[in-house]
């Protein structure tokens, strides 16, 4: 197999192309650049946050947008502690140690301070799967962090394969309203309480941003969250694969439809939020998820 450029061995295959080494780090760059750009999804002068677990998908984010974006643009680094021993805690350093030499500042917002419990705590008091109460939380600080940071716009490093999950499910789901906020710019944008988040990943697949990471001499924790297993995502997850391998450029196809859904929806009611009773953050009801959840968990002693 040769590179489509240089004729050189290829060292990866996807439906962006076949490249050997430098033409794909070339290729991985440009493309993410361009879906910035196409999306405007960075302006000069605004402070830019990157949500930053410290894994191969946020530190390959990361690393481009310092490299492309610091001359113009203030960055800073949000990390989210779930609250996850031998995992997060671990990431936590590997963050800490890249925006040191990337010279990004960072901050760091966790579960416990929010809640009163970590993710391994609240797995054993909250009935039904982790990721629902997790992915809340998180969405909620990651927001949270950005507004007290000042920021503008918050880079997210869902690729190619997060968002074709994200679209099957909420098919599956019959849930319009999150369909209709997929897409390169996620969410509501005309809210004040909410950071508009972005995805310059979205066109570049899970395997690409593992391989980006490792040819930049990243080391990042290649291994899944401890709880990701138990959602409906791992099984959405599986399906994408699946339909990749039998249909090649399934993944991509399905993120173009949710673009498009976005579009054709962009008239619709759907979506459109009130201040948390309790917190007054962004939310469809009263009262938001993450307060409800707080709400449920005082009083709670972590074991």
């Amino acid at each position: 197999m040769e590179c489509q450029v240089c004729e050189k061995t290829a060292v990866i295959s996807t439906s962006n192309g076949t490249f050997c080494s430098e033409h794909f780090k070339d290729n991985f760059e440009r493309t993410t650049l361009d879906t910035i750009k196409k999306y405007n999804l960075i302006r000069e002068g605004e402070v830019i946050g990157v949500a930053n677990s410290g894994g191969k998908d946020s530190l390959s984010l990361l690393y481009i947008i310092s490299k492309h974006f610091s001359k113009t643009n203030r960055i800073i680094s949000i990390t989210i502690d779930e609250g996850i021993k031998g995992y997060r805690d671990k990431t936590i350093e590997t963050m800490k140690k890249y925006c040191s030499e990337w010279g990004v500042k960072y901050k760091i917002y966790s579960y416990k301070d929010f809640a009163g419990l970590g993710m391994d705590s609240i797995v054993k008091v909250q009935k039904g799967i982790p990721c629902a109460a997790c992915g809340v939380l998180r969405r909620h600080l990651l927001n949270a962090g950005a507004l007290e940071s000042g920021v503008n716009k918050l880079c997210t490093a869902h690729n190619m394969d997060d968002e074709a999950e994200s679209v099957l499910m909420n098919v599956f789901q019959n849930d319009f309203e999150k369909l209709v906020r997929s897409g390169p710019v996620s969410g509501i944008s005309s809210n004040d309480g909410f950071i508009p988040r972005v995805k310059p990943f979205i066109f570049i697949s899970e395997k690409e941003t593992m391989l980006f990471s490792i040819l930049n001499g990243i080391e990042a924790l290649h291994t899944a969250c401890p709880y990701s297993g138990f959602g409906f995502r791992g099984i959405m997850a599986r399906r994408v694969k699946q339909l990749e391998t039998k249909i090649p450029g399934s993944k991509k196809r399905l993120v173009k439809a949710a673009i498009r859904i976005r579009v054709l929806g962009s008239g619709s009611t759907a979506g459109r939020l009130v201040k948390c009773l309790m917190c007054g953050s962004p939310t469809p009801e009263d009262v938001c998820e993450a307060c409800r959840i707080k709400e449920r968990l005082s009083g709670v002693i972590e074991t």
